[in-house]
């Protein structure tokens, strides 16, 4: 193997070691927020964008 292999399985000094097994690897996978949460983002959100709307429209046509 050459000392520039990506291979996250190896590793290449006692720190790196100890990163590794004790304290863990980050996986760059990640992942998506449950369905309920992203669900009351979006109204959450949205209604901030639907108030700021209405806001204007209100500020502009009701003057």
């Amino acid at each position: 193997m050459s000392k520039y292999e990506t291979d996250r399985s190896t590793s290449f000094n006692d720190a790196t070691e100890h990163k590794q097994k004790i304290e863990g690897y980050p996986s760059g996978g990640g992942g998506r927020m449950p369905l309920v949460i992203r669900l009351i983002g979006y109204f959450i959100f949205g209604g901030i964008f639907l108030m700021l709307l209405i806001a204007v429209g209100a500020a502009i046509f009701l003057e």
